[in-house]
């Protein structure tokens, strides 16, 4: 992973969420700890289907007014290169879910909004994380 210039441009579904500030990809699994004969202490973790969280945000505020819980679609993101050379970069989250939707109303900013989404492996080995070079 990189550090990339600036978010050129953020899509969820058909929405287009302007004005954006900043986004986080993370990856996580469910840990499932499985017990011996005496049900005591864990002898064996196992993880569940991996999950791809990202958090979005920006200060289109009016836009997400549209948006609702449990909404689902693709998150595209475009990500420009930077000023050494690099060259930017396009994510795609399939079959992100919104779970959540964060107002932050403060005294010397303009407003912004945190979008949480959520992606789920469904069968275990597809990813719904994929990044390409732009061209």
């Amino acid at each position: 992973m990189g550090r990339y210039g600036a978010i050129s441009s953020i899509t969820f579904g058909q929405t287009s969420l302007a004005f954006p500030i900043s986004v986080r990809v993370f990856r996580q699994a469910q840990a499932a700890p499985a017990s011996g004969d005496s049900g005591r202490f864990p002898t064996s973790i196992q993880l569940g289907n991996h999950m791809i969280g990202v958090e979005v945000r920006t200060r289109d505020t009016a836009t997400v007014e549209g948006l609702s819980l449990g909404q689902d679609g693709v998150l595209s993101i475009e990500l420009a290169g930077t000023s050494s050379g690099q060259t930017g970069r396009t994510i795609t989250i399939d079959e992100a879910v919104l779970t959540g939707v964060d107002l932050y109303y403060e005294q010397t900013t303009p407003a912004s909004v945190k979008l949480t989404f959520f992606a789920e492996a469904g069968d275990g080995e597809t990813d719904p994380f994929s990044a390409e070079e732009a061209e």
